[in-house]
């Protein structure tokens, strides 16, 4: 950097406008100026040139210069907003040296530890305090002794409370899944923060970074290679906190947006456009339409917060498309993550603790959940999953964070992604003489969570089967003519955005409140009365209630309307019975009982299983190695309760915890 703009910089740090800036940070306690790309840019060109060419030498002499106007050591000129953001996958051995922009999720960051700045030594021969810079990678010590009474090469000793630190954690930044086609792997590139940009951001969070790309060799054992490893020597962090809020949309995407707001078919449209290469399914594809365009979180005054986001469980026989419906949701939703719940771990959904590449030491690593943050996660095989990888979720999809406690790091990471699940029944393909919810291979508390679930079967049924035979026929012959979907994936996708970022659906109308309540209540008391004594059902809870008011928001930004309907909340109810309904949610008597999807078992069942495990406490007390099964079943049987009802009970408390069997002829009661 020559004098003369060495000269230009000072001048520009010393302005007035700057120096009240400065100021007003010292105030607050904050010692780095932030300033716009562009403002440079328009003060001096060529400072903005230098910048970018010669990034080192030019962010040195800025923070000299800030630490003799403003005596405060370690104060520093960042900034951000480039004209160009730069994607993780496209950072080339031409940006080494260069000063850059990127955008991308942070999936990694390590502890916070001291680097050193300037290390001061004591020559062990005369005493004298030798101070040695450390800009660079290696440690380096004295050659000799500054004293020149002395000059001897050492020995050295160094002082470490009168040398001079910095905080310095390790980051791994991710390209946005958003960005990602064609199936590729999502790249990384690790970034070093210092000073006050440590802790600026956690795993999970989109962020904009700005800094100066550097390359530093790699080894094999002792050997140095020819190839060199990126890492980002970060200058400013900004953290976007709803990444597909802010999306910029273009002023001509707006534009047709809004025209489209003025038909009045927009809602069949859009409905219209999902999967269309997907035959049938009216009622799923109103139900994905709706997910992927959400309904806004509501934020307490006492700090808590209700999630906005619904989530969907997709459950049926083989080759039923179940798979196909994620996959068009992973490509059109803005921002989405896609994972198999038989090849992902509870710590790849949620959070791992790993080891660090610069540092050795254990840092925190986002999951596909945390990384979907503001988005939709795609869970295939939701059933294949173990007991504690579906325990994992249970808090992200109820509270939409997650909490670790990991290899000693304890954080907690905000996971507000919608999921769209896929699982197969237990037997593999749904037993029509069987209650629905018990063929589905998913614990009731992680059951209960999703706002809709829906049952793909496959029936023989002459009609449908020859119009899905000439569909799947034309769509091998003539794809072009089958596929004709009113909105491109794109044009979702941008209508998808919009509505996330203008549209605020809110109850305006009182009749809307009231038709909810109204239903609410009438299914309450479908069951004719309140349940206590007499042991009847629970028709829905007030989980159900908040998923109806999700639903009925998202019909209204689904038409792009700021008001809630009492069409909006028709629309929703009607959606919540076929769910209901497919499902089979109805007690032996025939009347609806969430308590079978909440619990496993509706209020009679419920009755059984505590007549049934009375029964074992009680033989339990004169068999000490357990009961015997086959006395359970005899005495349940003089009560009226089938062997058939026995063997599955028991089989469902040992898989939940409650029973276990010392061996095949008994079972005992878990302590």
């Amino acid at each position: 950097m020559d004098s003369n703009l060495e000269d230009r910089l000072e001048e520009l740090l010393h302005s007035n406008e700057i120096l009240e800036e400065l100021r007003k940070l010292s105030s607050e306690g904050k010692k780095s100026l932030v300033i716009e790309y562009d403002r440079l840019v328009e003060t001096d060109m060529e400072l903005a040139k230098e910048l970018l060419k010669n990034p080192s030498e030019f962010i040195e002499k800025a923070d000299s210069i800030l630490e003799d106007i403003t005596d405060i050591p370690g104060s520093h000129l960042r900034i951000k907003n480039l004209d160009e953001t730069l994607e993780v996958r496209s950072v080339r051995a031409s940006n080494v040296g260069k000063f850059i922009q990127l955008e991308g999720i942070l999936t990694r960051a390590s502890d916070v530890k001291p680097e050193i700045k300037i290390a001061n030594f004591i020559c062990q021969r005369c005493g004298e305090e030798n101070k040695v810079m450390q800009p660079g990678k290696k440690f380096r010590k004295p050659q000799v002794c500054q004293n020149p009474n002395c000059s001897k090469k050492g020995p050295f000793r160094l002082e470490e409370e009168k040398s001079e630190f910095r905080d310095w954690q390790s980051l791994r930044l991710q390209e946005l899944p958003e960005k990602l086609r064609g199936g590729r792997v999502p790249r990384h590139l690790n970034a070093v923060a210092r000073d006050d940009l440590v802790d600026e951001a956690t795993p999970g969070n989109q962020v904009i970074v700005t800094g100066i790309l550097r390359a530093f060799q790699e080894r094999e054992g002792n050997k140095k290679k020819t190839t060199f490893q990126k890492v980002l020597d970060i200058n400013n962090i900004i953290v976007k906190e709803k990444s597909v809020e802010e999306t910029e949309l273009s002023q001509e995407d707006e534009e047709w947006i809004e025209d489209l707001k003025n038909n009045h078919r927009v809602r069949n449209v859009i409905i219209n456009s999902v999967a269309p290469s997907i035959f049938g399914y009216e009622a799923i594809k109103e139900a994905i339409a709706l997910q992927l365009f959400g309904s806004p979180p509501v934020e307490l005054p006492d700090g808590s917060r209700i999630r906005g986001d619904s989530h969907l469980l997709l459950t049926g026989d083989p080759g039923t498309a179940k798979s196909q419906l994620l996959k068009w949701s992973k490509q059109v939703a803005p921002r989405a993550v896609y994972a198999s719940g038989k090849k992902s771990t509870g710590a790849g959904l949620t959070a791992a603790a790993v080891r660090d590449e610069l540092t050795g030491g254990w840092t925190l690593e986002a999951g596909a959940l945390a990384i979907g943050d503001g988005g939709t996660a795609c869970i295939d095989e939701f059933d294949k999953m173990s007991d504690e990888e579906s325990g994992a979720i249970l808090e992200s999809m109820e509270q939409q964070t997650i909490s670790v406690a990991k290899a000693g790091i304890v954080a907690t990471l905000n996971t507000r992604t919608a999921i769209l699940a896929a699982a197969n029944p237990r037997l593999g393909r749904f037993d029509e003489f069987d209650p629905i919810p018990q063929q589905i291979d998913l614990p009731a508390l992680i059951l209960s969570r999703f706002d809709l679930i829906f049952i793909l079967r496959d029936i023989p049924k002459e009609e449908r089967d020859r119009d899905l035979a000439r569909h799947m026929l034309n769509l091998q012959s003539e794809p072009e003519k089958v596929v004709k979907p009113e909105l491109s994936k794109e044009e979702l996708r941008k209508l998808i955005i919009y509505a996330k970022k203008y549209v605020h659906p809110k109850f305006k109308n009182k009749e809307v409140k009231q038709k909810l309540e109204d239903f609410f209540v009438e299914w309450r008391s479908v069951v004719g009365g309140e349940v206590s004594s007499e042991g009847k059902g629970v028709p829905i809870t007030a989980r159900q209630l908040e998923a109806l008011v999700r639903i009925a928001k998202s019909n209204a930004r689904l038409r792009l309307s700021e008001e809630v309907t009492v069409e909006d909340a028709k629309k929703a109810i009607e959606l919540f019975r076929t769910s209901l309904k497919q499902m089979g949610i109805e007690d032996e008597g025939g009347k609806p009982d969430i308590d079978i999807l909440m619990t496993g078992h509706d209020r009679t069942q419920h009755e059984k299983l505590q007549r049934i495990l009375k029964i074992i406490d009680s033989l339990e007390e004169d068999y000490e190695d357990g009961a015997p099964i086959k006395m359970v079943k005899e005495e349940a049987r003089a009560e009226g309760i089938e062997n058939d009802f026995v063997e599955e009970m028991i089989r469902q408390e040992k898989k939940n915890g409650r029973l276990y069997s010392p061996s095949e002829e008994l079972i005992k009661k878990a302590t």
